[in-house]
């Protein structure tokens, strides 16, 4: 209702007043995020109405921009999704210890019917896909740590696109979409220090991917299918 209330309320006003939706929106606020701009929303949200120890341990950004930003005013066709972890939960029922968040513009985030397999269902490269599913599998037990050091969204693809096989896989298929995961780096690497989270990409069409892995702590790049 608040959603539709917002649009209405732009509706009405750009019929009175002549004022482009656009200049509208930018009073109201950016309708675009970046994936670190709204955990704190989502924890505290999952806090009051999932479980009170609720941590996150996933992003999911779906077909993010250029810039590595989703519109929240365009949720259906991109999207940053928060998946947060319970203790609690696990220890109880642990198929429930995870629950999935979108944010909402101008309000409160909710529930989201995106689930593990959704996410990887736009990963066409095999090896890159069965390495993907080990990890999620294991996101019921750990979270990140709220005091890692990571990249934003834009910063991740500011790198990735000045690697040439970026650039080269974009360039064959112009119609490539961009999905980017923030994991726990202990899920992918049981070496590395539990303070820190890595971001994997996924650039991808119809039939193809390049999924790369950014390691937070020494910066390197690494395809994943290379591993």
């Amino acid at each position: 209702m608040k959603k539709f209330s917002i649009y209405f309320f732009i509706t009405v006003f750009v019929a009175f007043s002549g004022c482009k939706v656009e200049d509208i929106v930018s009073e109201l606020g950016s309708s675009e995020i970046t994936a670190k701009s709204k955990i704190g929303e989502v924890v505290n949200k999952a806090k009051n109405d999932f479980a009170t120890d609720s941590r996150l341990t996933a992003i999911y950004g779906l077909n993010v921009n250029n810039e590595g930003k989703i519109d929240l005013l365009n949720t259906t066709a991109n999207a940053f999704v928060y998946i947060v972890q319970s203790d609690s939960v696990a220890a109880a029922n642990p198929s429930d210890a995870n629950q999935f968040y979108v944010p909402v513009y101008k309000s409160t985030p909710i529930r989201s019917p995106i689930t593990f397999g959704t996410m990887l269902s736009f990963i066409k490269d095999q090896g890159a896909n069965e390495i993907m599913v080990r990890i999620v599998g294991k996101l019921a037990s750990i979270a990140i740590n709220a005091s890692a050091s990571y990249d934003d969204s834009p910063q991740v693809l500011t790198k990735m696109f000045a690697r040439p096989d970026v650039s080269t896989f974009r360039t064959t298929n112009p119609d490539t979409k961009i999905d980017m995961f923030l994991l726990p780096s202990k899920s992918i690497d049981s070496t590395s220090v539990s303070n820190s989270a890595d971001w994997i990409v996924n650039f991808y069409s119809d039939t193809t991917s390049l999924v790369l892995w950014l390691k937070s702590g020494s910066g390197s790049i690494k395809n994943l299918n290379e591993l």
